[in-house]
């Protein structure tokens, strides 16, 4: 932990976290989950953290913070923006029924091709096929990494998700789905073309059912892909594929997106531009730094989950504030 996270972990309790609230007042934060499990939702720690943004602050979906930006020419006092990735069903089951029941909006954004069944999101299927894999019978090279021999169960998933999952991301998309097929193939496990129940997607009538009730549904591609890692024409489809079969199946809305991975160097020169050309009114990356918002087609988001210190320090402030003084920025465009 840094000096300046144990500051803040001794301070916050005794008034920081009300200081950075006040000097952040203007300075909308928009805060990054994915994943629900039981029991998380109601009486869990997402219900503990959406109580306490209704609270202490204004919510609204992304969508809805521009268009009171581009109404008023200024962001809302004390704007926070609650956004979930990728479109599991368990935000419908866990974090929905929170958000209904307190009143506050977010934004959902859902991959389609996952939501349709076409497919199901390639982190998941690393994470089945070494599930899955009874043993390592002899060393096997994926690129940089090699599963030893003998290796099995629980090791799989310590030793080589995350290696696999790194050099997934540094490859071309169509290398990156050769591997994983490979992966599967080496280790003797079959993958089902349709995602397992851990693992599966919100349906179309559950997504309008919550765009109905205030939940804003945003643009996360048609297939996933790190888009550092694919083709101007890859690109277009994705992201016009994207906003096309959202608005085919939940009608004409106002729209934002999110750049899947979303780090710095999945930020190709032509995304941004591409992105306001497809109608989508503004978008997110899946990390923090000194500009907030101030770039509209790549905003920045504070991750949040379980942790009850990360999510003070990103409601509040605290985050943005270190990173101010850090002179912590990213060169996006």
């Amino acid at each position: 932990m840094s000096l300046f996270s144990k500051l803040v972990r001794s301070a916050g309790p005794l008034g920081a976290y009300a200081l950075a609230r006040n000097l952040c007042r203007n300075q909308p934060r928009i805060l990054m989950y994915h994943r629900f499990q039981a029991g998380d939702g109601e009486n869990g720690f997402f219900e503990r953290q959406i109580r306490h943004i209704k609270q202490r602050y204004q919510p609204f979906s992304l969508a809805g913070l521009l268009e009171h930006i581009d109404s008023y020419g200024a962001a809302p006092k004390h704007a926070i923006v609650v956004t979930v990735d990728d479109g599991y069903r368990d935000f419908y089951r866990e974090a929905f029924p929170v958000l209904r029941k307190y009143g506050v909006p977010a934004t959902l954004f859902a991959t389609t091709g996952f939501i349709d069944g076409r497919l199901w999101l390639w982190p998941d299927k690393v994470t089945w096929i070494l599930n899955q894999a009874e043993k390592v019978d002899g060393d096997i090279k994926f690129g940089p990494v090699t599963l030893e021999s003998g290796r099995s169960g629980q090791e799989l998933i310590d030793r080589y998700w995350k290696p696999l999952i790194d050099h997934a991301l540094s490859i071309p998309d169509a290398e990156k789905h050769d591997l994983i097929q490979s992966l599967a193939e080496a280790l003797r496990v079959d993958l089902s073309d349709q995602a397992p129940e851990g693992f599966a997607a919100c349906t179309w009538s559950e997504l309008l059912e919550m765009q109905s009730a205030g939940i804003e549904i945003g643009g996360h591609t048609v297939t996933h892909p790190t888009l550092g890692q694919v083709t101007v024409t890859q690109a277009r489809a994705e992201i016009f594929g994207c906003r096309d079969e959202l608005n085919e199946h939940l009608g004409s809305e106002v729209r934002t997106f999110c750049y899947p991975n979303g780090q710095p160097s999945d930020l190709q020169d032509f995304l941004l531009p591409m992105v306001e050309e497809s109608g989508f009114r503004g978008a997110v990356t899946a990390f923090p730094d000194s500009k907030g918002i101030k770039e509209r087609f790549a905003m920045r988001r504070h991750a949040c989950g379980k942790d009850d210190f990360q999510f003070r320090k990103a409601v509040s402030g605290v985050e943005y504030l270190g990173q101010r003084l850090r002179g912590s920025a990213y060169n996006v465009q």
